[in-house]
């Protein structure tokens, strides 16, 4: 295969998927560029073509699918373009994929550095640690995602991610915070920490250190400002990191808690380790201790046996709780999984008429929360302006980028991407924020 490290190679980025694959991807980059690669916007221009796939779902399966196809339609047009397609999906179906769609030059699996650079750079300068220098691609440059942990070691039921990449990984504390002070020094002022799952971080290392302690250590470093939790497994919130949240200013009072289902027949067959009453016990905790924590969480409609009464539930527990963040999602039936053979089976109609109930229930909730906060001051770290609009953006400590709303800032005064700032909130929209500097 023909060198690629020469300087005047072209290589666009393709990332599908949830943030922890825009973590990956920013490592890819960091060691094609550490090869003399340069990045383009342009699958069409680019010499070579990476995708990052997404296997989670159905629907980010036929995804990346679709722009594995749509790469190949440009290479047949350019015979000499390279293209590589990695990522959890090329993992979970790489001889699949080979037989299917021969025309990719190679399929690699996930954090498949090494691998590329001894197949691609016949190199090993980077193998001492396949986490390299990330270079940000997909968050602002004051913002950057902080990846501490890999796999999963739950047996949620309808979950391929322990089919695809095994059992909780944890980095070395040590090691995480090298990059966060690299990331602070490159002028990073909100870290969002993500894995499958955070909460459980550490557990494998045996060192003595958990996410709490990883979090407070992380605090110390001077430029850090804001440090964001995602993907909280509720089974593994402990009383000393709800302590932690609570007492570290440099915490967001924010909290991506995924919960899937309130009902308790639905939890068991979800495999997922909780009841309903410590679901709501957890909630009660959390909210009585960090009285202004904004809570993210998502859910399942259609699970394998979900009945009209369970269903019932988990409205009234949405109506009743008012997460300040919600997601819902149509079930997927997974191949591997042991809820894909799980019966009774639920009609994909009767699931998005859930979906769709329990999303239309949401707005109104989160439209009135948005409005219980006019006139308040809020501190907000702004992402940039909008040329089109000329009107600043922004985010809340209780808003993750590319997720959660945006706040819209009116002013006459010369701010700054990065800058936090104080607004006052003029109005609230169901999901968005009106605001003045």
């Amino acid at each position: 295969m023909k060198d690629l490290s020469i300087s005047d190679k072209k290589v666009c980025l393709i990332t599908l998927g949830c943030p922890k694959n825009d973590a990956d991807s920013e490592v890819l980059w960091g060691l094609l560029r550490s090869h003399g690669m340069q990045l383009t916007k342009s699958a069409e221009s680019a010499d070579v073509i990476f995708i990052n796939t997404c296997g989670f779902i159905e629907d980010a399966k036929q995804e990346s699918i679709n722009a594995i196809l749509s790469a190949v339609a440009l290479k047949m047009e350019q015979p000499e373009k390279k293209l590589y397609v990695w990522g959890c999906l090329s993992k979970r179906y790489k001889k699949d994929l080979i037989k299917e769609i021969p025309q990719v030059d190679m399929y690699f699996g996930v954090e498949p550095y090494q691998e590329i650079e001894r197949s691609l750079f016949h190199s090993r300068t980077m193998l001492q640690d396949a986490r390299i220098r990330p270079q940000r691609l997909s968050t602002p440059a004051h913002t950057a995602y902080l990846k501490i942990s890999d796999g999963c070691s739950h047996t949620c039921t309808f979950c391929a991610i322990p089919l695809i990449k095994g059992k909780i990984k944890s980095r070395p504390a040590d090691k995480l915070f090298n990059e966060a002070q690299m990331l602070a020094s490159q002028g990073v002022r909100e870290l969002i920490l993500i894995g499958q799952d955070t909460t459980a971080y550490g557990y494998d290392l045996g060192s003595g250190i958990n996410l709490s302690g990883l979090i407070r250590k992380i605090a110390q470093i001077d430029g850090i400002e804001w440090i964001r939790i995602m993907y909280a497994h509720p089974a593994n919130i402990t009383t000393d990191l709800i302590e932690t949240i609570a007492e570290e200013e440099k915490v967001c009072k924010y909290l991506d808690l995924p919960l899937q289902h309130i009902s308790d027949s639905m939890l068991k067959r979800m495999g997922r380790d909780m009841t309903g009453d410590q679901i709501r016990r957890l909630i009660e905790r959390l909210r009585s201790n960090i009285p202004d924590i904004v809570l993210r969480t998502a859910f399942i409609t259609g699970f394998p046996g979900e009945t009209e009464e369970d269903f019932n539930e988990l409205l009234d527990f949405v109506n009743k709780t008012k997460f300040e963040r919600l997601g819902c999602f149509v079930f997927s039936p997974e191949q591997g999984t042991a809820a894909y053979k799980m019966e009774p089976k639920i009609s994909r109609e009767t699931a998005v008429s859930r979906h769709r109930i329990i999303m239309e229930s949401q707005m109104y909730i989160s439209e009135d929360i948005n409005r219980s906060l006019e006139s308040t001051v809020q501190n907000v770290i702004v992402d940039g302006f909008d040329e089109h609009e000329k009107v600043y953006f922004g985010r809340t400590q209780g808003d993750c980028p590319e997720i959660d709303q945006t706040v819209w800032i009116h002013t006459d005064k010369d701010i700054q991407a990065g800058d936090i700032i104080q607004v006052v909130v003029d109005e609230g929209l169901a999901y968005d924020l009106i605001a003045t500097y």
